[in-house]
């Protein structure tokens, strides 16, 4: 066969693979699965994914694709070295997408892979600022109506102790910022970039974006995504709050029982409100781990804000780890899908940098065994294959295919 998942087959997944049984409680460890989610880079980044999601009886897949990488590809002057001089009139996040959906069909054709799901990563939202003076598009928008919608709905839920203080001159901010031409360049790429790859999955990225005005803009994409482009399979991500960086300093806090029960309430109401079908927020970890930095899973808050959210919405909104590469674990099933991206990026250059490290006389003296195509097609390829294998085992759904084209009724 060799095609892509669709964001419905992806969502049929998710669902066979919920970590709760019909009453809600958690399903045994040994029956609870996690969806690796691989960062793409490059070309053969993409290859070593999708041959692990082929090898054996097959293992499903989440390939995904920044807004940055995107624009690398693309051929970003600025994101990409570039001659002095050296014109360029395209768009690069939409010329990448095209050339990374494009390779990424082919491959999954060529070596016959049935589960490979595209997904695109890190959409991320601009920065909102509250003294900012933001430039205004010509015409309106309408962003106000976002702005009370949001506040409203929120109010009506009394959710209001679990938001920023709401106010005119706040709202106004708001309007502002959603009507900025920066937010709406950010738009207009993300929608040219799902209209193009089509992909199963989705996310914006709303880190650090305040409660408020995170409700407005993820239920203003979700229905540019739904209405705008016709678009009713692909998964949406959502994200609420922020994540760490690596290096930051920033203690992770567990909630007590109370703010727990308050923030899975918040959660629900957010999927409600915005339709997101994944969710993203801060368990612990931690973005751009270096070796041998791991951190802890808030399993607990997992486990409270998923259930809650299903009994509150009766969707399964598959939680996202972000910071994959620095997790001391899996959590299998309560984490949906796990992204990684640094361990690859990591175990490329390594990989690279053992190769040369054998003899250096001979790369310095331009020995074409050494230097030639070998060390991207074999060297890098099969490092980052590797260690890609070492990330899909601990997660149960290696070689999960027969149970995945049951559900899907292939």
């Amino acid at each position: 066969m060799g095609s892509l998942l669709t964001g419905r087959e992806l969502r049929t997944i998710f669902d066979a693979m919920c970590p709760f049984d019909e009453d809600l409680k958690l399903k045994p460890e040994d029956e609870r699965v996690t969806v690796l989610a691989a960062n793409s880079n490059n070309w053969w980044q993409t290859r070593a994914f999708v041959m692990l999601s082929r090898i054996g009886e097959q293992s499903p897949i989440i390939v995904q694709f920044s807004h940055n990488s995107n624009t690398k590809i693309g051929g970003l002057p600025g994101k990409i070295f570039a001659p002095e001089g050296l014109g360029y009139h395209g768009n690069p996040a939409l010329y990448g997408a095209k050339a990374n959906i494009d390779w990424i069909a082919s491959e999954a054709q060529a070596f016959g892979a049935d589960l490979v799901a595209v997904s695109l990563d890190h959409f991320a939202v601009p920065k909102f600022e509250a003294d900012k003076t933001y430039k205004q598009r010509a015409c309106p928008t309408g962003a106000m109506d976002q702005v009370e919608s949001a506040w409203a709905f929120i109010e009506s839920a009394g959710l209001q102790d679990q938001v920023e203080e709401f106010t005119p001159e706040l709202a106004s901010k708001y309007e502002a910022y959603l009507s900025s031409e920066e937010y709406h360049s950010f738009r207009a790429d993300f929608m040219g970039t799902v209209d193009i790859m089509q992909p199963a999955w989705g996310m914006i990225d709303t880190e650090g974006i305040p409660p408020i005005l995170d409700f407005a803009i993820t239920r203003d994409i979700a229905d540019a995504v739904r209405v705008g482009l016709g678009n009713s399979d692909m998964m949406l991500e959502a994200e609420l709050g922020e994540t760490g960086q690596s290096g930051d300093d920033v203690a992770y806090q567990e909630l007590n029982d109370a703010e727990l029960d308050a923030f899975a309430a918040l959660c629900a109401a957010f999927v409600t409100y915005t339709g997101a079908e994944g969710l993203a927020y801060d368990i612990g970890m931690k973005h751009a781990a270096v070796a041998g930095e791991t951190h802890p899973i808030d399993e607990r808050k997992l486990e409270v804000v998923e259930r809650s959210i299903i009994e509150q919405t009766g969707i399964y909104a598959p939680f996202a780890q972000h910071g994959g590469t620095g997790s001391a674990g899996v959590a299998n099933g309560l984490i949906g899908k796990t992204n990684i991206n640094t361990a690859f990026l990591v175990a490329g250059s390594q990989g690279r940098y053992e190769h040369f490290a054998v003899d250096p006389a001979k790369v310095a003296g331009g020995d074409k065994n050494m230097c030639g195509t070998g060390v991207e097609t074999n060297v890098y390829l099969e490092s980052v294959y590797n260690e890609a294998v070492s990330r899909i085992e601990p997660t149960g759904s290696f070689q999960s295919g027969p149970a995945c084209f049951k559900a899907l009724g292939w």
